[in-house]
């Protein structure tokens, strides 16, 4: 459930302000592996849609935890590979000239990539700005051959391993990308002067363990993307009579929470959902905007803002 802030009043009432949800101990103890396969799951769904993929991760990364995802133990297979060389020493232990062998592995475990036209494919072979395709990889922790290069694993998934294979332009983007996941992990540039020596590996691929969604994220995420229906403002009401409570049950039409506002009055509420804005008058009620049993709770399951607003007695205001 997020975290919903009440926003101090000024003279026209208290107004709620619904705060993004602050970042939980469950979300922090993520690995950088564990989000990058969520990612890669998202966009595998919505590679379409920039947009779509940004609103999703945002939610999913801060419903998710742990135990949404299983533990795989797989055995890479060895492809090809690519010899380079740091051209740039910014840290000692990784001199300038050192060799570097990248082993062009794959296994069908790697999350796959999102299915494209050969268009957007083709978009992303060339570095457009706006392409959407990418190629999930793993990359596995620094080796050493008896000469001192550094050996890595670069992991994908079957299906464009093989591509790769029989389309040079789509394994010159296989090379390039996992040379960009390369210089992330040792923090020093490649040279784009690279060689192929003729062996499928260097040294032995060991196997690694993989952090994946669980088919139930995996089901939620598929959910979320499906069409909606057109939403409609049906807000309900009920008065908890022995706390003059005016309870407001509203299903609301997504879980972005982050693009709500919420104001208070003494006769309506004003519900404002990205640039729409819904006032939903209180009907025979008065309520008391400054009460300290206001409050407002949004379940993320059933999609339910529920308000509980204390009612003015009529005394008050005779």
């Amino acid at each position: 459930m997020p975290t919903l802030e009440a926003i101090e009043d000024d003279d026209n009432g208290s107004p709620f302000l619904i705060g993004p949800k602050k970042s939980t101990p469950e979300l922090e103890q993520l690995t950088k592996e564990e989000k990058n396969a969520l990612f890669d799951q998202i966009a595998s769904q919505v590679a379409a849609d920039p947009s779509a993929f940004q609103r999703l991760t945002r939610i999913f990364l801060e419903q998710t935890t742990k135990q949404d995802f299983n533990t795989v133990n797989i055995q890479p297979q060895a492809g090809y590979v690519c010899k380079t060389h740091v051209v740039e020493s910014t840290r000692q232990i990784h001199k300038l000239g050192t060799i570097v062998y990248i082993n062009i592995c794959y296994h069908s475990a790697i999350p796959a990539p999102p299915i494209a036209s050969e268009a957007e494919i083709q978009k992303a072979l060339n570095g457009a700005v706006d392409a959407v395709y990418r190629v999930p990889l793993s990359l596995g922790q620094v080796r050493y051959d008896d000469r001192g290069a550094l050996v890595l694993d670069a992991c994908i998934n079957t299906q464009p391993y093989l591509r790769s294979e029989k389309d040079l332009d789509f394994r010159l983007y296989i090379l390039e990308l996992s040379m960009e996941y390369v210089e992330a992990l040792i923090r020093n540039p490649l040279s784009r002067e690279f060689t192929m020596p003729n062996t499928k590996c260097i040294g032995q691929i060991p196997g690694r363990v993989l952090r994946l969604p669980k088919p139930s994220l995996i089901t939620a995420i598929q959910t979320e993307i499906k069409p909606q229906t057109e939403w409609q403002l049906k807000p309900q009401f009920a008065v908890n009579q022995a706390q003059d409570l005016l309870i407001v049950v509203i299903e609301m039409p997504n879980n972005d929470f982050a693009s709500w506002t919420l104001d208070i009055t003494s006769t309506k509420i004003l519900l404002k959902i990205a640039d729409s804005l819904h006032t939903i008058p209180l009907k025979q009620h008065e309520i008391k905007v400054d009460h300290k049993q206001n409050k407002v709770d949004f379940y993320q399951k059933s999609r339910e803002l529920v308000l509980e607003l204390k009612i003015a007695s009529k005394n008050q205001y005779i």
